[in-house]
């Protein structure tokens, strides 16, 4: 395996810092929690904070994209995947981070 250099590690940080407008954050909640998630997981894999994530999962819950189930999993509701089907056709959103290559 290769070592990165200092110069590449920075890049690959900048890259991975890249600020999300609501949409996104939204977005890729709903896609992670498709198969059903607890909050720390979707918190994790998202990156969210604890206020952050109690502030986006209440909304969702609240407006039907989301539901909590027995177990305490969060899962996007069959709403919240017609939101994410309509999200993937809009050609104004590219929801798809690409790399910058130097």
């Amino acid at each position: 395996m290769k070592k990165l250099t200092y110069e590449k590690e920075e890049s690959v940080l900048r890259i991975r810092m890249v600020n999300r407008d609501r949409h996104e954050i939204t977005f890729e909640i709903l896609n992670k929690a498709i198969s059903g998630k607890r909050k720390t997981e979707l918190m994790r894999e998202v990156g969210l904070s604890y206020t952050q994530s109690q502030i986006y999962l209440g909304e969702l819950t609240k407006k039907g994209l989301l539901e909590m189930d027995k177990r305490g999993c969060y899962k996007t509701t069959s709403r919240g995947l017609e939101f994410l089907e309509k999200c993937k056709e809009c050609p104004l959103f590219r929801w798809e981070k690409r790399s910058k290559s130097k």
